[in-house]
């Protein structure tokens, strides 16, 4: 794995907040399909800012439990992956035909290990489309993370059984461009992911931006 952890940039709302991402050259953006969030899109909405992207750019659908007929219309829309927080059903996960992002909100480590566990044992081909699991904080969206120093034992390093080995591995929950490097050197991640701390008054900075990408490229 690179040093330097490959780039999301969540919770787009606007079309011009795509050429921030488009300046700064990262490698994923999000779009958040939840109705209970700030930064939830319709996805005629997010179609419309995802135009405005670079093609190199990959579009990320991030939901909370989704149904059948979500995921479908995600795919449908074409988004790269889709990021599922909540539930995940394994009849959805049969129905997906992109990549998935098993995210993991991780108030409690033991409650963290329970809800991957049964993701990784029940199917093994429907499972072989999560390719990469997100640790996020206990609140999703919330701009906090989580238990960076007890958290790391989840990882299990070496454990061929754990639902890590083979994965990406993406950090998320409050990170900024002051604690984002000691994230990096914790964890080692494949991907940072970022949207709170990035935000001005009405949505995206591209200062931000710009100065979180500066701080993980550093």
């Amino acid at each position: 794995m690179s040093n330097v952890p490959k780039i999301k940039i969540c919770g787009l709302t606007k079309p011009e907040e795509a050429e921030y991402l488009n300046e700064c050259g990262v490698d994923y953006a999000g779009f958040v399909f939840y109705e209970k969030s700030r930064r939830n899109v319709t996805l005629n909405k997010a179609d419309k800012i995802m135009g405005r992207l670079d093609e190199r750019i990959k579009k990320v659908a991030v939901t909370v439990s989704p149904d059948e007929g979500l995921v479908e219309r995600i795919a449908d829309a074409g988004f790269d992956l889709i990021q599922i927080h909540g539930e995940l059903n394994m009849d959805v996960l049969g129905k997906i035909k992109i990549p998935v992002w098993r995210a993991v909100n991780i108030a409690d480590l033991c409650e963290a290990e329970k809800l991957l566990d049964p993701v990784f044992t029940e199917d093994e081909a429907a499972c072989n489309k999560i390719t990469g699991i997100l640790m996020d904080a206990p609140d999703f969206g919330s701009g906090k993370t989580f238990n960076w120093h007890k958290s790391r034992r989840l990882l299990k390093a070496g454990d061929r059984s754990s639902p890590f080995t083979g994965r990406d591995l993406i950090l998320a929950g409050g990170l900024n461009g002051s604690n984002v490097r000691e994230g990096i050197k914790l964890f080692e991640p494949d991907v940072v992911d970022v949207s709170s701390s990035v935000e001005g008054e009405s949505g995206k900075s591209r200062e931000k931006i710009f100065e979180f990408v500066n701080a993980v490229r550093s």
